[in-house]
């Protein structure tokens, strides 16, 4: 059996197989690997344990009676993927886990190779690519705006059009408020990361990164150093846009009839930040479920000041943007984005503060 290494893996045309238990799995995986868990959730803590409180030997003869049963299904299943392509195999750090079912996948047969140093060894390339991005100092356009604008819209619309766009809420699954984790899933940091990663590797050489003026933090979501010192420093295209606009917006992507539990808690956690005659009408209004009369308050009277107040940290030049519709908002900020990439490639003084 062969060992790779995590550079040599990326560069293969192989199948990739992740014999790491589901929630390590769901935290963090390679990019388009395969899920083959040897253990269960269950069985890893049982087998965990056993080694702690009784031996090796004997954590090792339990691993062995849980995993045999299965051999022939993995092998079953393995034949499938591989396609007649050569497998690569990898656990948390390339120990037993995956040497287990590579050596028995190469006895029978199927050409196998493990992982060296297993996920560890791709969540250091991740880290260190990102720092060696960061070395580069791109230039980041900002795109800015109040609560329920349609920034995220904007973005995806211009990531269709291959702007190198980094959408981080989406690679963060949060919204970017006490709201933003509302039917989406949890995401953990090394995940965050990876997706970052693998966007970044898809823009491929570029002189500029379009994202949307976020905070340090998303949700349990950390943002690298370098976007948010990119932030402060970049040009920034605000957009504007009608109340009865932007309520809309949020009615129609946080879908409040199917998530009115989470609203709740979600009220609940910022509710004493709000004076209380306005916490009195929402109150009133979510009990009635008027998510209209809700989102409008809490606009008016958290939200659009909260925003004003963190927008004074940005430091680039401003650009405004006023629109009725969807595609009058591309249109115009895909306008100034355009400009603002020929200057950049044109070697002119860039974005005069």
């Amino acid at each position: 059996m062969k060992r790779v290494t995590i550079a040599e893996a990326l560069e293969m045309d192989c199948p990739v197989v992740d014999v790491r238990t589901p929630k390590e799995f769901e935290e963090f995986h390679i990019p388009g690997a395969i899920s083959m868990p040897i253990f269960s959730n269950e069985e890893r803590v049982r087998v965990g344990t056993t080694y702690k409180q009784v031996g090796k030997e004997e954590a090792k003869e339990l691993g062995i009676s849980l995993v045999s049963p299965k051999l022939p299904e993995f092998y079953k299943r393995a034949k499938e993927i591989s396609n007649g392509r050569p497998i690569i195999i990898y656990c948390w750090r390339g120990g037993m886990r995956s040497r287990t079912l590579a050596t028995v996948f190469e006895v029978m047969g199927l050409k196998s190779y493990q992982l060296e140093g297993g996920i560890r060894s791709f969540r250091k390339k991740v880290v260190a690519d990102l720092d060696a991005i960061a070395s580069l100092q791109r230039t980041f356009i900002v795109l800015e705006g109040l609560t329920g604008t349609k920034k995220t819209e904007i973005l995806e619309q211009l990531q269709e059009k291959n702007y190198p766009v980094l959408d981080l809420e989406g690679l963060a699954a949060h919204r970017g408020s006490v709201f933003g984790r509302v039917d989406l899933p949890d995401r953990s940091q090394k995940d965050f990361d990876m997706r970052l990663w693998e966007r970044i590797q898809e823009i491929g050489e570029t002189d500029y990164y379009i994202i949307e003026s976020e905070s340090k933090r998303l949700g349990n979501i950390e943002i690298p150093k370098f976007i948010i010192d990119g932030k402060q420093a970049g040009p920034r295209i605000h957009v504007h846009t009608s109340i009865p606009v932007r309520i809309d917006t949020i009615l129609a992507t946080y879908q409040p009839e199917q998530n009115h539990e989470a609203i709740e808690k979600a009220w609940e956690v910022i509710r004493k930040r709000i004076a209380a005659e306005a916490r009195e009408i929402i109150d009133e209004a979510l009990t009635a479920q008027d998510y209209r009369t809700v989102t409008e308050q809490l606009l008016i009277h958290y939200y659009d000041p909260k925003y004003k107040h963190a927008s004074k940290d940005n430091d680039g030049t401003i650009r405004d943007v006023f629109f009725e519709t969807l595609e009058e908002a591309v249109e115009l900020v895909q306008g100034h984005v355009d400009y603002l990439a020929e200057e950049l490639s044109s070697g002119d003084p860039v974005f005069p503060r």
